[in-house]
């Protein structure tokens, strides 16, 4: 059993690595679970938990969600000790624990990907094999491997889109698809008790994302991840566990992401109607108590000699006490609903577009590519066409490493095709949504982001509304330099900062990456009433049946096209 305390762990685990997955495991012969009880963190003035319960059995399958920034990531790295940080309460875990994160930062990137595919097995024969062995995939090295179950580290490899090519390169010139693919396949083959995920999907193409699917039903242990790909939560979870940032607690939901949606509405309003109800209640003691403090300052105690002026004075004395222990008491009862009143869910903001009167909106809006192909080393796009007028909404999808982000940049005139050619009306104004965000002013807020933007000059105040409706509505988050947030709010700004430049051609690398649930469904919302164009690469299959109406798969340098109107 792991147990923490104050940040601090009772009895070290009997391993910990930090290469790519993270691993521990405590065995001391219970049942396998995880048992988290009355979890307090907060970090830089920014409280996450309070009074925060998690609790989890063997085969439990866990999906948790929040708002971007509310401390999901953190709470898996706590779970998994990847982090010291200093929370109060009681974290137990029984059984091994594995953590694939989101990033990949500790990684040697000169490492072959396949020397960290067999280091992060944590498995000591076959670390004294790496350390002894010859030039990797050498007949002779090979042959060894194979004695340490070659056969089928080879097999999942192939199973999930891992080709040999791909693991004879450095790590760090792999793709974030081909890198999160190498670690998984490791993740399945240590198959640990536990299994932990932050953002598995965000990189991975549709193969990888059937494979992680399959696996994790095939798992017989537990699964915690962090996603936003409501196809695969609705696949694979039996539990959603909501991180709500009004109470740092979690709310729990049977079922997979529609019934989420369904039941997290229905708590909406009954907590609206509790709410309505205790404002009113509040209301009426507040005005028993104004009532009440006034008949106390009201009694002045007559003053006099005689008897009869005596026995009228104890009288309204008895009486005042009275009257000033009904004060107090409606004070306590104030101050208790005072502090018992229910966190609203605030409802969805809505984003809505009025450009239809700007000549980058015209009817005459266009874009077309007509025969585009581009090579590096080898082929990457071959004949690519297709025309999009105003409302249309293309999405491109192929495995990684297809091309499709070197055919965004082709639309965009940031690299020129061998062949072929780009076609953008005249009065066209593209934006640009990039999937690294390499481009983000990191130093800048959120707010500053649209203020300093010379197509925007956006006040304050409208870049704070536009924000909010963006779902970035915190003044912690609004007014942190953006290398601080979350990825999720980062894209969030970028988006926004899109819309503001009035943008009549989006061109969207990854849309759905990284952001939470109840921001992505007023976003896609927002992208269904667009009226340009939207050109967007995603492996999303819920974003892809919402949005689109054409589809282009650009496989194996090839391109196929399905209207879907």
């Amino acid at each position: 059993m792991l147990t923490g305390q104050s940040g601090s762990l009772d009895e070290p685990p009997s391993q910990l690595y930090e290469n790519g997955i993270y691993y521990r495991t405590m065995v001391t012969g219970k049942p396998q679970a995880i048992e988290v009880s009355d979890l307090d963190l907060t970090l830089d003035k920014k409280t996450l938990f309070t009074d925060l319960d998690f609790s989890m059995s063997y085969g439990d399958k866990v999906t948790i969600v929040g708002e971007n920034g509310c401390g999901k990531t953190t709470f898996l790295r706590l779970l998994c000790g990847s982090d010291s940080l200093p929370y109060s309460g009681t974290i137990e875990i029984e059984g091994s624990i594995g953590f694939l994160p989101q990033h990949f930062e500790e990684v040697d990137g000169n490492e072959l990907a396949i020397k960290v595919l067999l280091r992060s097995l944590y498995d000591e024969d076959i670390d004294e094999f790496l350390q002894t062995s010859g030039e990797p995939f050498s007949s002779e090295w090979l042959q060894e491997l194979n004695t340490l179950g070659g056969h089928e580290i080879f097999r999942q490899c192939s199973l999930i889109g891992l080709s040999e090519a791909v693991l004879k390169q450095p790590f760090k010139r792999l793709s974030g698809g081909e890198k999160t693919k190498t670690l998984l396949c490791a993740l399945s083959i240590l198959e640990p008790d536990f299994i932990l995920l932050d953002e598995p999907t965000n990189h991975l193409d549709n193969r990888g994302v059937q494979w992680l699917e399959s696996f994790l039903k095939r798992h017989t242990g537990g699964v915690i991840m962090v996603t936003h790909d409501r196809s695969l939560i609705n696949t694979v979870s039996t539990f959603i566990s909501e991180l709500s940032p009004y109470t740092k607690k979690f709310k729990h939901f049977k079922g997979g992401y529609k019934h989420y949606l369904e039941e997290e509405e229905k708590l909406r309003k009954r907590l609206a109607d509790e709410r309505q109800f205790q404002d009113k209640e509040l209301k009426k003691l507040k005005a028993k108590a104004v009532q009440a403090q006034s008949k106390v300052k009201a009694r002045i105690v007559r003053s006099g000699a005689d008897r009869d002026k005596l026995s009228y004075n104890n009288k309204e004395q008895r009486a005042q006490k009275s009257t000033t222990g009904l004060v107090n008491q409606l004070s306590d009862k104030v101050e208790n609903l005072n502090n018992s009143l229910v966190e609203v869910i605030p409802e969805r903001s809505q984003v809505t577009f009025d450009f239809d009167d700007l000549p980058a909106f015209s009817s005459m809006l266009a874009l077309t590519v007509s025969q585009v192909s581009k090579s590096y080393e080898k082929p990457v796009l071959n004949n690519v066409s297709f025309t999009l007028t105003k409302g249309d909404r293309l999405i491109i999808q192929g495995p990684n490493g297809s091309g499709k982000t070197t055919l965004n940049r082709i639309i965009l005139g940031l690299i020129e095709p061998d062949t072929g050619s780009v076609s953008i009306s005249g009065n066209a104004v593209v934006g640009y949504l990039d999937q690294e965000q390499e481009n983000l002013p990191l130093e800048k807020s959120a707010i500053g982001l649209l203020e300093d933007d010379p197509s925007i000059n956006a006040t304050k105040q409208k870049a704070i509304s536009n924000l909010q409706n963006f779902g970035i509505y915190k003044w912690h988050d609004l007014k942190t330099p953006l290398k601080s947030l979350s990825v999720g709010c980062r894209r969030k700004a970028q988006l926004s900062q899109l819309i503001m430049r009035k943008c009549s051609i989006l061109i969207l690398d990854e849309p759905t990456n990284h952001i939470d649930f109840p921001s992505l469904e007023v976003i896609e919302d927002a992208l269904l009433n667009f009226p340009g164009i939207i050109v967007a690469s995603t492996h999303d299959r819920y974003f892809t049946e919402k949005l689109a109406t054409k589809v282009i798969d650009i496989s194996n340098g090839s391109t196929s096209q399905v209207d879907r109107e």
